[in-house]
Formats: structure tokens, sequence, C-alpha cells
């Protein structure tokens, strides 16, 4: 991939923390979703890690939102 592809840009951060802590929670959801389709089309010890990365990221997900509360 190219390193335009391989990133996304920076979006801006609420001022708030709170608003901060939930933007970055949505992020970690989008990308733990994307991660978990990516699953179905990967081989065995790769859609193994991917799996484990993808757990990883909900994790955040949880702690960033009813974990933190």
């Amino acid at each position: 991939p190219s390193p335009s592809s391989a990133s996304p840009s920076a979006a801006a951060v609420p001022g708030d923390g709170k608003e901060a802590l939930a933007s970055l929670a949505a992020a970690e959801r989008e990308l733990a979703d994307r991660r978990a389709k990516a699953l179905l089309d990967m081989p065995g010890e790769l859609a193994r890690l991917l799996a484990s990365v993808a757990a990883a990221g909900a994790a955040h997900v949880y702690l960033l939102t009813e974990g933190g509360a």
C-alpha cells in the first residue's frame, strides 16, 4: 500500500475530555469492526492474529466508554 492509503488523515480532537474520549472510542470501534470483517478473507494463522488485534481494539472501546465511567 502507498503511504497515503496506509494511514488515515488526522482528525481534529474535541476540546472537551469526554468528547475526546467518545471520539477516540468511535474511531477504535470502527477500526475493530474493519479488522473483524477482514478476518473472513484471511488464512488460519493470520486470521487468529488479526482476531487478537480486533479483540484488543474492542477492549479499548469498552475501557473508553463503559469501563472508564
